[in-house]
């Protein structure tokens, strides 16, 4: 799985597990794990239901802002000072999966609790209705009100996404708009035309 496709991966995990009520500020760092290999790295940082993602893809900076009740998602390469925008389809979102249990993928069910770098969080494991979607089971930290833990398993791969030495504190909103002097890219087909470390990966489907 290249780093485009391991990216917009994380993102529709990380949407289906997104809380419906908003979540605390916070930060943290990101890490990515595809069968115990590290894969992504870097910095994230979460407001309401809002998260952006500073990662490395290729050797090059790639900013992902992800804002749900907008229904949008925002990758920004700050090298070029360009950004896409891409729609978020709401269908995929599962809000209320988390505190009604159940969405047009399947449902939550609590399976535990667990202590993860000093957060206590409840254990989730989400039962899709289509069986072949694999598993997925999520780490909710009580006091944030988010998953700070996810893993999935599909066949013979595990993906692994977590947040580690989180922060809680005031998040600048200003860190979810695009910068002044950035220039839009529309989308390419298929990811022709795009630029380095964005253009693999776009024609695969996250099982989502």
């Amino acid at each position: 799985m290249n780093p485009f496709t391991s990216l917009c991966f994380s993102l529709a995990i990380f949407l289906l597990c997104a809380p419906a009520a908003l979540a605390s500020d916070f930060t943290a760092d990101m890490l990515q794990t595809m069968n115990g290999k590290p894969v992504m790295s870097g910095r994230a940082s979460v407001k309401d239901l809002r998260m952006r993602m500073d990662v490395s893809m290729e050797g090059q900076r790639q900013i992902v802002i992800t804002d749900p009740t907008a229904g949008k998602v925002l990758m920004l390469m700050p090298d070029a000072k360009m950004y896409m925008e891409m729609k978020l389809d709401p269908a995929q979102m599962g809000a209320a999966a988390i505190r009604e249990g159940s969405t047009e993928e399947g449902q939550w069910r609590s399976i535990g609790k667990e202590t993860l770098d000093g957060w206590e969080c409840e254990m989730k494991a989400f039962d899709f209705k289509d069986k072949s979607k694999g598993e997925l089971t999520a780490w909710f930290a009580e006091k944030l009100g988010y998953p700070i833990r996810t893993v999935y398993k599909s066949g013979a791969e595990t993906m692994i996404m977590e947040f580690r030495n989180i922060r809680q504190g005031t998040v600048d909103p200003s860190q979810f708009a695009i910068p002044a002097g950035y220039q839009r890219l529309n989308m390419p087909a298929m990811g022709q035309g795009m630029p380095p470390g964005m253009g693999q990966g776009m024609g695969k489907k996250p099982p989502m």
